[in-house]
C-alpha cells in the first residue's frame, strides 16, 4: 500500500540518496505519526470518494490544457485534499516533470508522472511507480513534506520546489542550484497561467497554496 514504508521511519529519520546530487542529499520524511497513519488508511479508500462535478470538470479542463488525460483530474483532487495543496499546483509540477507521461523515466531513474526517484519511492512504499494514482499521491506527499521542511524560511515555496526537484538540503545549496531555479520558474510560470491567485516569482509560502486549495471549489470552469 502507498506510504506503508513511512511507518518504518522515526520522526525526522533520514535516508541518504545515492543517485542524486550528493551536495543536496538526505531527503527527510518528517510527517507526524498520526498523520502518516491516517494517510495509510485513506489513500486507497479515497479512490472511491465522491468529487463534485463542478470541481472535477474545472480540473479536467486544466489537465487537458497541459496535455494530460482528463482521468488524472480526480487523482489530483484527491491528492490535493489529502495533502492540502492546490490540485492545480500539483498539476503544474506534474506537467513540468513529465508532461503528464505516466511511463516517463529520467537518466537518474526518476519514474512516472511526478518523476519520483528511487529513494522517495522506497520511503513512501510505492509498489508501482507507473500507476498514476500511486505516483501522484506519493508525489503530493513528498511535495507537502518539502513544504513542511522549509515553511519557516523566506521564499518557502521556491525552496520546497527546489527540494522536490533536486532533493532536500541546506537552504544555501538549494539557492545556488541553477537547475532548481529553472524548475521553480517553470512550475510557477505554468501555475500562474492557470490560477486566479498567482504566486509572485519572488515566492510565497505554503499558506498561499492552502488558500488556493480551499478556494478551488469556487474556481469557474
Amino acid at each position: 500500500m502507498i506510504l506503508h514504508g513511512m511507518l518504518l521511519l522515526s520522526l525526522g529519520g533520514m535516508l541518504t540518496s545515492v543517485d542524486y546530487d550528493s551536495a543536496v542529499a538526505r531527503p527527510e520524511i518528517c510527517m507526524p505519526k498520526a498523520q502518516r497513519a491516517a494517510v495509510i488508511r485513506r489513500v486507497d479508500a479515497e479512490r472511491k470518494v465522491p468529487v463534485s462535478v463542478q470541481e472535477l470538470e474545472s480540473l479536467k479542463s486544466v489537465v487537458s490544457s497541459l496535455g494530460g488525460k482528463p482521468d488524472y483530474a480526480r487523482i489530483l483532487i484527491l491528492a490535493g485534499r489529502e495533502f492540502h495543496i492546490d490540485p492545480v499546483f500539483i498539476a503544474a509540477v506534474t506537467h513540468v516533470e513529465s508532461s503528464f507521461r505516466p511511463r516517463a523515466a529520467s537518466c537518474r531513474n526518476a519514474r512516472g508522472l511526478m518523476q519520483l526517484r528511487p529513494i522517495v519511492l522506497e520511503v513512501l512504499g510505492v509498489t508501482d511507480p507507473w500507476d498514476p494514482h500511486q505516483n501522484i499521491m506519493a508525489g503530493a506527499a513528498y511535495l507537502q513534506n518539502c513544504f513542511e521542511r522549509y515553511k519557516h524560511c523566506a521564499n518557502s515555496t521556491h525552496l520546497a520546489l527546489a527540494a522536490y526537484n533536486i532533493g532536500p538540503g541546506p537552504v544555501e545549496k538549494l539557492n545556488r542550484s541553477e537547475a532548481a531555479r529553472r524548475f521553480v520558474r517553470k512550475v510557477l510560470h505554468v501555475y500562474n497561467r492557470l490560477t486566479d491567485s498567482p504566486i509572485p516569482m519572488t515566492g510565497k509560502g505554503i499558506k498561499d497554496l492552502e488558500r488556493s486549495a480551499r478556494s478551488l471549489g469556487d474556481r469557474k470552469s
